[in-house]
């Protein structure tokens, strides 16, 4: 675990640039490769689930990672005091102390993070305003990620959420994950999906650095 907002924020970032040289291999072998060598739509569909969801847990590493080290009175780049209502004596301490008597923290959901933050740093700073100003985008990731690994009911159903956003209604036939992930997006014309996440991640990040 790092012990400075900036060196976990310099670390997702080192995750998020080789997961989008990846992504531009991938992307190489499915449209311009020789026979050979080109990758099929579903291999393709796979390897970019794959992606998006390495990216996903770096972030929750990430999150995790900052959150504990504001519980500690760890001071962000921002001029803004960080103001932590625990006093504990390391991270490992904050985190027992945050967890209670729960099993395990959630990292992957921002409205339980925004709880967390509003419960544990005074004014939720510097973890609230990026949360509530990108909360959509972070509720569709967390469905993403959550389908992506569960492929259930319950998280089709959420899925199709992110799919009514894209299609206005839910189609017919339901792609999967990476299939969706590989669409142009809706809001930023010169990317498809996983390029805006990756994006997203990163910005949400550094504003919270």
């Amino acid at each position: 675990m790092k012990t400075k907002p900036s060196s976990a924020f310099a670390a997702l970032q080192a995750d998020l640039a080789t997961l989008q040289s990846l992504d531009a291999r991938n992307q190489a072998h499915y449209s311009t490769a020789t026979a050979a060598t080109v990758l099929t739509k579903a291999q393709m569909c796979l390897l970019t689930e794959a992606v998006f969801f390495a990216a996903f847990r770096s972030y929750e590493q990430f999150l995790r990672n900052v959150f504990l080290l504001y519980c500690c009175g760890i001071q962000p780049s921002k001029r803004r005091l960080v103001r932590s209502f625990l006093q504990p004596r390391s991270l490992s301490h904050a985190e027992d102390l945050v967890k209670s008597a729960m099993p395990f923290l959630d990292w992957s959901s921002p409205d339980v993070l925004l709880e967390r933050s509003e419960s544990y740093l005074r004014d939720g700073f510097p973890l609230k305003t990026p949360l509530t100003a990108n909360m959509e985008l972070l509720r569709d990731l967390k469905k993403l990620r959550n389908h992506i690994a569960h492929m259930s009911g319950e998280s089709l159903q959420e899925y199709k959420k992110v799919l009514k956003a894209h299609f206005g209604t839910v189609p017919l036939r339901i792609p999967r994950p990476g299939e969706y992930l590989l669409l142009p997006s809706r809001r930023i014309n010169s990317m498809y999906y996983l390029q805006e996440y990756l994006a997203g991640i990163e910005r949400v990040a550094g504003w919270m650095t």
